[in-house]
């Protein structure tokens, strides 16, 4: 079974928050390292920026300021 719910490390608490594929503009400002992965995520919550691989939580990175989730709902 696939859930879209995952921890967050930089949001506050320790309950989980909804994830999302990252789109086009999102994959292109990630880490060099991270360009050619195609299974990245990123939390929906509000103010956060953090992005991740689905599987793999300690392999991800914060997207630029300018990418900030202003009060996004989860797609």
């Amino acid at each position: 079974m696939f859930f879209k719910d995952k921890h967050c490390p930089t949001c506050p608490g320790s309950g989980t928050q909804v994830f999302r594929p990252l789109n086009t503009e999102e994959r292109k400002a990630v880490k060099p390292e991270h360009r050619q992965l195609t299974d990245l995520w990123r939390c929906t919550a509000v103010d956060c920026r953090w992005y991740q691989r689905w599987s793999k939580q300690s392999d991800g990175g914060q997207l630029p300021e300018d990418l900030k989730n202003p009060g996004a709902a989860p797609e």
